[in-house]
C-alpha cells in the first residue's frame, strides 16, 4: 500500500456515533471504515461515466425522447403560477 500519513480528525458526536456503529457492523476498525469510506468519495464514479455515450449509436432516439419530453412541459407545467391557480368559489 504504500507509506501512511496518520491523521487526527475531529468530528461531531454524532458523526462519531454513526461512524462507531456502521464499523462494527461491517466488522472493521473505525479507521479502516473511515479510510474505505474516504476511498469511495474519491473514486471516479463508474455509474455517471458509463452514461456518456449512451445513445451515441442512436442520436434519432435522443431526438425523440426530448421532443416528447418538452412536448409533455409545455402541456403540464412544473410550477403553477398564480394565473393558473383554480379559484375557490
Amino acid at each position: 500500500m504504500g507509506h501512511s500519513i496518520g491523521i487526527e480528525l475531529v468530528l461531531p458526536e454524532s458523526t462519531y456515533q454513526a461512524l462507531k456503529r456502521a464499523a462494527e457492523q461491517n466488522r472493521k476498525t473505525e479507521a479502516e471504515f473511515a479510510l474505505d469510506a474516504i476511498r469511495a468519495y474519491l473514486k471516479p464514479s463508474a455509474q455517471a461515466n458509463s452514461l456518456l455515450g449512451l445513445f451515441a449509436d442512436d442520436p434519432e432516439l435522443i431526438d425523440g425522447i426530448t421532443e416528447s419530453a418538452m412536448a409533455l412541459r409545455e402541456r403540464t407545467p412544473l410550477r403553477v403560477t398564480r394565473r393558473q391557480q383554480p379559484r375557490n368559489i
